[in-house]
């Protein structure tokens, strides 16, 4: 399952993550190299990485025996949900609890909500395509439906480049306790539940909804810390002072 889900991961999400890298890859070129516009370099590096895909799925099919088997088996179990093995995410649970007459509906509205994220935030942040990147994978270790520990890691690991606005950021302390929080009671619940039998599903899945709204209060309070700052560098004036939503 960590196999499959892994080589899934390669392929899909960084097909996700393909907007805002195309933009930090066309602002890292020097002023003489950018004589094309950025329509025609994402164009250009799309089809790059199409191409690259469609080498690396036909060696898969060579290897695999001339056969396509293996693409339901990595990316359709990632699309179906077809496995609903307890993990720290929030799909499974919630597809457990589902009547099949609505299986389908939900599994399209959960993924055109993890999909509709890029775009909005390399329109609103096309000046920092590195902290979109940051913010999808907070936003992806929580609402993909296989997350791992792992997911979580390499969004605090990217956090990190951005620590010149941690000042700016409300909620660190909450959100950083939380996580400890979550982290320590997750495995006695999952114990609880699966080895002591003195609990059930619902005591791990609470500890997950705890998990997964830790990861909420470090995304949003990036985005917020992301925006402050760009608007304190468009007005000098108002570094350190209140701001008020009207």
């Amino acid at each position: 399952m960590i196999a499959l889900s892994f080589s899934a991961y390669l392929s899909m999400y960084p097909i996700l993550l393909l907007p805002p890298l195309v933009l930090l890859a066309y602002d890292d070129q020097s002023a003489k190299r950018r004589v094309q516009s950025a329509i025609k370099f994402a164009i250009i590096n799309v089809g790059v990485v199409a191409g690259c895909l469609a080498a690396l799925l036909g060696t898969s099919f060579f290897l695999t025996g001339y056969s396509w088997q293996f693409l339901g088996r990595t990316y359709g179990i990632q699309l179906t949900l077809s496995d609903l093995t307890p993990n720290v995410g929030l799909w499974w649970y919630f597809f457990i609890e589902m009547f099949d007459s609505f299986r389908g509906f939900f599994l399209g509205v959960f993924w055109l909500h993890l999909s509709s994220y890029p775009a909005g935030l390399s329109i609103r942040l096309r000046k920092q395509p590195l902290a979109v990147l940051t913010i999808l994978l907070g936003v992806f270790s929580i609402f993909k439906p296989y997350p791992s520990v792992a997911d979580t890691g390499l969004f605090l690991s990217m956090l990190l480049t951005h620590n010149h606005i941690f000042p700016l950021m409300r909620y660190g302390f909450v959100a950083c306790s939380t996580l400890l929080y979550a982290i320590c009671l997750g495995p006695a619940f999952y114990h609880l539940w699966i080895y002591a039998g003195s609990g059930n599903a619902n005591f791990f899945y609470a500890i997950t909804l705890v998990w997964s709204l830790a990861q909420s209060l470090l995304v949003t309070d990036l985005a917020f810390a992301v925006l402050r700052d760009e608007w304190e560098q468009e007005r000098p004036e108002m570094v350190g002072k209140d701001v008020k939503q009207i």
